[in-house]
């Protein structure tokens, strides 16, 4: 711990040297000569570029591979937004962004709509004198698409992903994870900053209302599974009947929304437990408590330009506790940030095509179908799966969908429903925006899924596997140095997006991909005899993770997608081991770079808690000790810290 750490404050430390925040338009990644790789490789490979580096105030992080390049499309996106209200006759989605982006920036108008906003929910909880009052209200929220405790949605159905399940899930904690609030020193600070917004609403009893909402999100958190128990939850079948559900579940008040979905569509029960604690609180707390809890969660988030005082309270208390950034940023890129998260591929639509003129998509394609090959010769050779297991896994990697680069259709592209925007109407926008979109969840709930479609925008620097789909998604945001340079030879490049690419696809066969087949469906395809083996492979790295200071089955299958993307991105860059040794090292380092990070303190702290990925330094560090190209390659022994004996290092597949 104490070398990430170290790495960490290095970063974050102002010097008098060429320490800078600047973004090049492609990044040296100097190695650290002084530090034996075989000692510690990240710091051999990353150390010399984070001491280089100033995060900026205001960043929680920066992941080189991941953060120059969205920071380079992100001054781009700011820049054609801003362009957007000086030009005439707009055509396609730039007249929506336009306005939007005009609603966003006009902080005079968002402040008035703020305090609009903030009287209208008050007044209304004030006339609300009885339980019942209060739960119709929350229900008629949620039928606006507005917060009310319980969430609605749709998600494939398990046992046939052609169609949709409905869901709801109950929401009363606003800090990350049940731990924080069991800690003094958070507790303290988040009542006072519960103080100031009831004060700044003018609550007359703000100090006893505060109270009221940390006992009852105190409650809440204790009866809400911890990050690493939803992995295994929200990856089984679940069901209840509606005549179940509305007798079990009354103060949900899911009648009408329950109307609007077809008789055939399966409900899932992820949460029984929980969902019969939030049924109790709901039934039986003080109402005043329950009004209190209602204001903060549903008001704070959009107290912003009207209610400075609270809004730096709160911005304070994030990056206290939750290493949240020291300085907000601009008014302009907080609005491009803004439409990035609500009109993704709106903007990328426009944009898309301008920023990457002439990328090489076929050699691209080729490199991928290399890892895909990879996998499946390393699935044949495997020496632990039975033939069935073998043939259930082959079958899944084979059939696995490639959607790379960009959408090709309109169905692809899945864009946001159209609707006229207000460029004085800031929440306006947005509520018009979530409720549009709630309705077309609902009229498209019985029809069958649409298997083709992106959920992300073509600019956005990452990727993702769908278990349900089975299917890879890899942008061409994240197509740009160190992940990929079509000028580096190929092995370089199957170190980097490669070992993305492989990791990805190994997600369909991770602790909890392996339980969906070929077509999506959640079902046993492997014998058990094989599902024995894999999960005391998986234990393995359990064990190897929790050492390394994080939680080992929160982060399982991430540590299992990188142990395989980087295991068979190897093989594929070396097939049978051959390779010159420089090769292998450069593949080695592309890797590591990929991972070299800066971050505050109090940010690695709560990614530890929440996050089912494993910081940077464990991404290297902990995935190359299993690798015996690595050792070959930098001629690592017994002794060195970096070494396993060959019958401790794990091969899952």
């Amino acid at each position: 711990m104490k070398n990430w750490l170290s790495l960490f404050v290095m970063g974050l430390a102002t010097s008098s040297g060429a320490v800078s925040s600047k973004i090049p338009d492609q990044r040296e990644f100097p190695i650290n000569t002084k530090i034996n790789p075989c000692e510690n490789f990240y710091e051999y490979a990353c150390s010399k570029t984070i001491e280089d580096f100033k995060l900026r105030d205001d960043r929680s992080i920066h992941t080189f591979s991941f953060s120059d390049s969205r920071e380079r499309l992100l001054e781009k996106k700011k820049e054609f937004l801003q362009s957007l209200p000086k030009q005439k006759n707009l055509k396609g989605f730039r007249p929506a962004l336009k306005n939007v982006y005009m609603a966003c920036t006009d902080t005079s108008t968002r402040a008035n709509e703020e305090k609009s906003l903030v009287t209208e929910t008050i007044a209304q909880l004030n006339k609300i004198k009885s339980r019942d009052a209060f739960l119709d209200f929350l229900a008629e929220q949620r039928h606006n698409a507005r917060f009310s405790f319980i969430d609605i949605g749709s998600g494939a159905n398990k046992d046939n992903p052609d169609y949709q399940d409905f869901y709801y899930i109950a929401d009363m904690m606003s800090l990350p994870e049940r731990s924080y609030y069991e800690k003094d020193d958070v507790r303290t600070d988040y009542l006072s900053y519960l103080e100031e917004f009831f004060t700044t609403i003018g609550d007359k009893n703000p100090k006893s209302s505060a109270k009221a909402v940390l006992e009852v999100e105190t409650q809440f958190a204790k009866n809400y599974p911890l990050p690493h128990e939803l992995r295994k939850i929200f990856s089984q079948k679940t069901s209840i009947s509606r005549k179940d559900l509305l007798k079990t579940y009354p103060t949900f008040r899911l009648e009408a929304d329950l109307k609007r979905v077809p008789e055939k569509t399966n409900i899932t029960h992820f949460l029984p437990d929980n969902f019969v604690f939030v049924n109790k609180l709901l039934a039986e707390e003080d109402l005043a408590k329950l009004k209190a809890v209602y204001k903060f969660q549903a008001l704070s988030p959009i107290m912003d330009e009207a209610y400075p005082k609270y809004f730096a309270t709160k911005f304070d208390f994030s990056a206290k506790h939750m290493g949240g950034p020291a300085k907000r940023s601009d008014l302009a890129e907080r609005c491009t940030k803004d439409i990035m998260g609500n009109f993704r591929k709106e903007i990328d639509f426009e944009l898309v095509d301008e920023v990457f003129p002439n990328f090489p998509e076929e050699k691209f394609i080729a490199l991928a179908e290399t890892v895909r090959g990879s996998i499946i010769d390393g699935i044949k050779d495997n020496e632990w799966l039975s033939e069935d297991g073998k043939k259930g896994a082959i079958k899944k990697i084979k059939n696995a969908k490639l959607q790379l680069v960009k959408p090709r259709t309109e169905a692809e592209w899945y864009f946001n429903p159209k609707l006229e925007y207000n460029p004085k109407e800031f929440l306006g926008n947005k509520q018009k925006l979530d409720k549009a979109k709630q309705d077309r969840m609902f009229a498209e709930i019985g029809d069958k899924r649409d298997k083709t479609r992106w959920w992300m925008g073509p600019l956005t620097i990452n990727a993702y596997y769908s278990p349900s789909d089975n299917k890879f998604v890899m942008p061409i945001g994240i197509l740009q140095p160190p992940f990929y340079d079509p000028s580096q030879p190929q092995e370089v490049n199957l170190g980097a997006v490669g070992a993305v690419i492989g990791h990805e696809l190994g997600h369909g066969i991770d602790d909890n991909g392996a339980k969906y087949d070929f077509s999506g469906r959640l079902t046993q395809w492997m014998p058990n005899k094989d599902i024995k083996e894999f999960k005391k492979r998986g234990e393995k790295m359990v064990s190897q993770f929790d050492g390394a200071g994080h939680n080992g089955k929160l982060t399982l299958g991430e540590n299992i997608g990188d142990l395989v993307g980087l295991s068979f991105a190897y093989d594929g860059a070396f097939p049978n081991g051959k390779g010159s040794i420089e090769n292998k090292q450069k593949f080695f380092l592309q890797y590591a770079r990929v991972w070299c990070s800066v971050i505050r303190p109090k940010f690695a702290e709560r990614l530890l808690k929440t996050d089912s990925h494993s910081l940077g330094w464990a991404r290297v560090n902990e995935q190359v000790k299993h690798q015996p190209g690595f050792h070959e390659a930098y001629s690592c022994k017994k002794g060195h810290a970096m070494y396993l004996e060959p019958e401790d290092r794990i091969r899952i597949w």
